[in-house]
């Protein structure tokens, strides 16, 4: 992962203070990172296949009217 001089200096600095490599700190912030924002798009995710779940359109009772009639027809 390529930072820009003053994030790296940074980073350094941090790595130093608390005894740790620049790269656990990485890894950790990335894991946080992607930790929040998958959980994020999970939630989303869950959020619209329950509304479309509850949809409930004219074309949804056409489509059964239809089916209804046909089924009918058969009797």
């Amino acid at each position: 992962m390529r930072l820009d001089e003053e994030l790296e200096r940074r980073l350094a600095a941090v790595a130093r203070s608390q005894g740790r490599s620049k790269s656990d700190i990485a890894r950790e912030a990335v894991r946080r990172y992607v930790d929040l924002h998958d959980e994020a798009f999970r939630r989303e995710a869950r959020r619209q296949s329950q509304r479309a779940s509850r949809r409930q359109t004219d074309g949804d009772y056409r489509f059964w009217d239809v089916i209804e009639h046909e089924d009918a027809a058969w009797k």
